[in-house]
């Protein structure tokens, strides 16, 4: 009995400060300190790995959290690593459509995107989408995310009617006073603009512009009135394209002032 005791308690004590490391693991990031919280989560994985084994799901969703810093910081290969592993350890302890894989999917197609390789990442973010849609709602700001990031992989991709359909299907869980139903807008004008529906990109873009200015989202502002510029400008209005750039360049000044959180569903009511 006294041997088995001895042999347990190192696990507490491990996992215990895990625990604390992550915590301050937290803090760092909370302040965008992102190389100490990288250093912070690689010795949480040491502990946890002490305590419980590295094919532990908490151990995977450490992997998924160290990713995160690895990205902010551009060391994609490195995230694209503990991504792998990760994936690996909750598919095997749980199944491929877990909720909680989908966070490490999402992860994965990030680091695709910024490696500019958006046809590969566009399967990988879908598949994270259809599992936040099953495991969690539509209204989940998790599942909104994805489908906001897939959005804009189409438009990159140059697939504006799956852009269109996507934010469509989405409009109704957003268009609430707190909902971010401008960004949403804005990005179902760029849509029609690729589709070449100028008239309706037009009243979008118009929509877009009030409910920026209520959020005082002044960077925005100025992005749809550049938008508007440019289309006026192809269809010969140059006196409204010139109007629009001089409006934008006083917004885009006055969101340099106040910048605006990255964050497009902040304010909102929607389900965390």
């Amino acid at each position: 009995m006294t041997t088995t005791m001895t042999a347990q308690s190192p696990l507490p004590s491990s996992m215990y400060e895990a625990q604390a490391l992550e915590s301050r693991a937290d803090k760092a990031a909370d302040t965008g300190d992102w190389r100490q919280a990288s250093q912070l989560l690689l010795l949480v994985l040491q502990k946890r790995k002490a305590a419980a084994g590295a094919t532990d799901p908490g151990y995977a969703r450490v992997l998924d959290r160290l990713a995160e810093t690895y990205i902010r910081q551009n060391q994609i290969y490195q995230a694209e690593t503990a991504l792998t592993e990760a994936c690996q350890i909750l598919e095997s302890a749980y199944y491929p459509e877990h909720g909680l894989v989908a966070p490490v999917l999402e992860h994965q197609a990030d680091c695709l995107i910024k490696e500019g390789k958006y046809a590969e990442a566009e399967p990988i973010l879908k598949r994270a989408k259809e599992i936040y849609a099953k495991t969690a709602t539509m209204e989940n700001r998790m599942t909104l995310g994805s489908i906001y990031k897939l959005v804009k992989l189409y438009l990159a991709l140059g697939k504006p009617a799956d852009a269109k359909a996507e934010l469509q299907k989405a409009m109704k869980h957003v268009d609430t006073p707190l909902g971010p139903i401008a960004e949403f807008h804005y990005q179902l004008a760029l849509a029609d603009i690729q589709l070449q529906d100028i008239a309706e990109a037009s009243q979008l873009l118009q929509s877009a512009i009030v409910d920026f200015k209520q959020r005082h989202n002044y960077s925005r502002v100025a992005d749809c009135l550049e938008t508007y510029a440019r289309i006026c400008r192809e269809s010969g209005n140059t006196i409204d394209a010139d109007e629009s750039l001089a409006q934008a360049e006083k917004y885009r000044r006055r969101g340099i002032q106040a910048p605006y959180p990255e964050d497009i569903f902040l304010a909102t009511l929607l389900r965390a």
